[in-house]
């Protein structure tokens, strides 16, 4: 019973950050503030009160309309919500999580949360903007070098494989960008030099085991998607971040795989 409640919480905390969520990727490409200025309807502007931001209820409870102007609210705030706290929830779950967990267990998995912050927002602006949002690159680089840190002392795993993935698969891309440029090719339509520093994150966060998954993972819901819905220019930050979270749900089982390629690297 008591680990049906503490997933009950983390479902709630992951609807509570997936509403912050929505709230930066409108906000943050506007360059709004995100903390001190009060939620309102983008439409009428009334600031919304406390009953009004209540994530998943309130959208429910409301019709899905504003409360002030009844203009329609978007679906995919409570279906991005609804996502949010299942995926707390999943991360949980591929880990382990229960009321016997020790306390650094559920620090590393406070870290993975933050990091998917970071995922979430840069996925979302990438895809409403086709931009990689640089502020929140640097805080995922601050989580990632935190949490690092806090592997290195309390479980002795350094940062090899995660500077590999930093500097490695980066460093080819900026090769083939600069190749592709010189034979006079668009190299955006490809990649973007964004879409190069948001994958040294992943690897700086992830290692290079996980970074290649997330990046193949990527690249097969990109085409998929793509063969269904015609891009102009693909967002491939969006399509990145959608890797990354079903690696990251599933790193506990793909231990085996990340580390018979992290040995390959080093064969080769």
């Amino acid at each position: 019973m008591l680990d049906v409640m503490i997933y009950v919480v983390i479902f709630i905390m992951g609807t509570v950050f997936g509403s912050f969520f929505t709230l930066a990727i409108y906000r943050l490409p506007r360059k709004e503030n995100i903390t001190y200025v009060r939620s309102h309807c983008t439409t009428c502007n009334h600031n919304l009160n406390f009953w009004d931001l209540i994530p998943v209820w309130s959208y429910l409870f409301l019709g899905g309309k504003c409360r002030y102007c009844k203009s329609k609210i978007r679906s995919r705030y409570i279906l991005l919500e609804i996502f949010s706290g299942l995926a707390f929830m999943l991360i949980a779950y591929t880990l382990k999580i229960s009321a016997y967990s020790t306390l650094l267990e559920f620090i590393n998995l406070f870290f993975i949360y933050l990091f998917f912050c970071a995922i979430y927002i840069i996925g979302g602006i990438d895809k409403e903007t086709l931009k990689i949002h640089n502020g929140t690159l640097l805080y995922g680089i601050v989580v990632a070098l935190v949490y690092g840190l806090f592997n290195a002392y309390f479980y002795n795993q350094y940062m090899t494989m995660n500077l590999v993935g930093f500097l490695g698969i980066p460093t080819i891309l900026l090769i083939v960008v600069y190749l592709l440029k010189k034979l006079g090719k668009d190299e955006n339509k490809i990649i973007g030099f964004g879409d190069i520093k948001y994958i040294a994150l992943l690897g700086l966060f992830m290692g290079f085991g996980l970074q290649v998954l997330a990046i193949l993972v990527s690249i097969v819901i990109a085409l998929i998607t793509t063969l269904v819905k015609k891009y102009k220019e693909i967002p491939f930050g969006y399509f990145l971040s959608i890797g990354s979270v079903i690696v990251l749900v599933f790193s506990p089982y793909l231990k085996e795989l990340t580390d018979l390629m992290n040995i390959t690297f080093f064969i080769f």
